[in-house]
């Protein structure tokens, strides 16, 4: 009789190859989630692209200011937000104030926009989010970002449990020629706003509107740029470069980014100094901890200094 010779995994090997296909399954989900991010990004940046082309396009056949805003909006069950891009145009709307600054009077001018009727609101899927210089109170360094929404309350600007400091609505300008300016030269103003629902009532807050046009109102501009309510009409933060930046990777991957939102006391937290109930500094932080992530992940779109068409 011959004897037949048995071959058979040792639990060694077995133990080897699960371990390697262990890690290729590893492997495999993360070039997934790359790739599925990169295809996310692709997206918006081509739905981002498209709506400035077709802005720029009616500013020149309108000859007039044509914007396009970027303004958050949650999902149904208001755990996450999507980014509306809304085109709006000036049709001469202006409104004058007088003020005193340091014993001169200065006069400054507010644009209301209307969105342009008609016309396709395009929308950025979920985690994608857009930013912009803060040329508007001279933060050029740093980048300010649109208003989380998930993480604002009721409760105006005090921080509560997980509440965030508010962010600004995000806009490119196009003058009548094309070009991508950061103020009206027609009327000198650089503080624009879109009523969105076109009532004549700019809404600051789900407690504070202002009738249009406004007789001697004080305004603090700082605290107008602060889109506080889904729907608000602050003033428009006016940028001639944008970045977009997967948010969801951001608040996924630095939970401490959220913890410094809303708990940053001291200057030793990001750099800038602050009060500890300063909510303004707070503020800042936001913009701080959001600029360290856009510097390095972000994509850019700039501009032709001459023609106003998009450069990524």
């Amino acid at each position: 009789m011959v004897a037949r010779n048995r071959f058979a995994f040792t639990l060694v090997e077995l133990v080897v190859v699960i371990i390697i296909m262990t890690m290729l399954a590893g492997l495999s989900a993360i070039a997934y989630r790359s790739l599925a991010t990169d295809m996310k990004m692709s997206a918006a940046m081509n739905t981002i692209s498209s709506a400035l082309d077709n802005a720029r396009a009616l500013a020149i056949k309108k000859n007039r200011y044509v914007m396009t805003a970027f303004t958050p909006r949650l999902e149904d069950d208001g755990s996450s937000q999507l980014i509306d891009i809304v085109v709006a145009e000036w049709s001469g709307d202006s409104a004058n104030e007088v003020t005193v600054v340091y014993g001169n009077q200065k006069v400054w001018t507010y644009d209301r926009f209307v969105p342009v009727s008609n016309l396709e609101v395009r929308t950025i899927d979920g985690g994608i989010n857009v930013a912009g210089p803060g040329y508007p109170t001279g933060d050029d360094d740093l980048w300010w970002v649109c208003t989380f929404l998930p993480n604002v309350q009721e409760s105006g600007p005090i921080i509560v449990g997980n509440n965030e400091p508010f962010g600004p609505i995000i806009g490119v300008l196009y003058s009548p020629e094309g070009r991508v300016v950061t103020r009206n030269a027609e009327s000198g103003a650089d503080r624009i706003w879109i009523d969105f629902n076109q009532d004549g009532v700019q809404t600051i807050s789900d407690d504070e509107t202002i009738q249009w046009p406004w007789p001697n109102q004080v305004l603090d501009s700082d605290q107008y740029f602060d889109l506080e309510v889904q729907g608000g009409e602050p003033f428009i933060s006016i940028t001639s470069i944008l970045a977009v930046f997967d948010e969801t990777a951001l608040r996924e991957e630095s939970r401490e980014v959220q913890t410094t939102f809303t708990e940053c006391f001291h200057q030793e937290c990001c750099g800038i100094t602050h009060n500890t109930s300063d909510y303004d500094g707070r503020q800042l932080c936001r913009f701080f901890e959001y600029t360290l992530y856009i510097r390095k992940y972000s994509d850019r779109i700039q501009f032709n200094r001459y023609s106003g068409v998009p450069l990524e």
